[in-house]
């Protein structure tokens, strides 16, 4: 048994790369114009490279780390992109190297008086610090209601650390100004084996079932399932995003992109 949540992000490396949603791309474009230059990004713990891939459009470089070989080994590979293991608080780049740094969907795992004094240095001058993540979501009423269900099984479970996350990193205590940022919803059309498969990423998922027994969210999909209808009917499934946007002191160098 696991008393890591975080540890099941390794043992179950292919379901994050399978059913992990994407990133609107409306938030990459909202970002891009805030940065000083496209010539380096770190996206830390990047996990399957969900995110390094899309940066590697924009930057000529995409430095993605993560603690996790296994999560690293699920990533798809690109020329711009360059995959190393090593942990968020303690990396090897040199001070000053990033116009951007992002983080999706694992700041609140972070250990916050070794992390902020490592995002700030390597952080070039005016650059923007970004992380985001998400967790509620919506499909329809009926839907919604059997997935309250499940949402109670698996409650327990969630680490205290989720908590950040649920308030919109309010308790971070990110060290830079932060800037205000526009709302944005992820919206994944999904069949229903892609649906619940999303939920058996859920670390507090992960987590009850590694207590309670496999079976033990087998009714509780089930139930999910007969409100969906035929598993093939493709349903959108929204997420609204929490965001944490700063900026290093430096001179402003934002710029609009033609």
């Amino acid at each position: 048994m696991l008393s890591n949540p975080v540890a099941s992000f390794s043992l179950y490396s292919d379901l994050y790369a399978c059913y992990r949603p994407d990133y609107p791309e409306a938030l990459y474009q909202w970002l891009l114009p805030l940065c000083p230059g496209t010539e380096r990004v770190w996206d830390c713990a990047t996990g399957n490279g969900q995110a390094a891939l899309r940066l590697a459009k924009d930057f000529a470089r995409v430095d993605a780390t993560d603690i996790s070989s296994a999560q690293l080994a699920q990533a798809e590979r690109h020329s711009q992109v360059f995959y190393r293991e090593c942990p968020a608080e303690v990396t090897p780049f040199d001070d000053e190297s990033f116009d951007l740094i992002t983080v999706s969907q694992a700041l609140h795992w972070f250990h916050f008086p070794s992390f902020w004094p490592e995002m700030v240095r390597v952080l070039k001058p005016a650059g923007i610090f970004a992380a985001w993540g998400y967790h509620a979501f919506s499909v329809n009423p009926q839907v919604d209601k059997e997935a309250e269900v499940f949402n109670a099984i698996i409650e327990p479970f969630w680490s205290s650390r989720n908590r950040i996350l649920w308030s919109d990193f309010s308790s971070a205590g990110c060290p830079l100004a932060t800037l205000p940022t526009p709302k944005f919803t992820l919206h994944n059309d999904w069949s229903l084996p892609q649906f619940l498969g999303y939920l058996d990423t859920l670390s507090a998922s992960q987590m009850c079932k590694q207590t309670l027994g496999d079976l033990v969210l087998h009714e509780a999909s089930q139930r999910i399932g007969r409100a969906w209808g035929h598993e093939s009917t493709i349903r959108q499934v929204s997420m609204p995003l929490s965001l944490l946007v700063a900026r290093k002191p430096g001179k402003d160098a934002s710029r609009v992109f033609a």
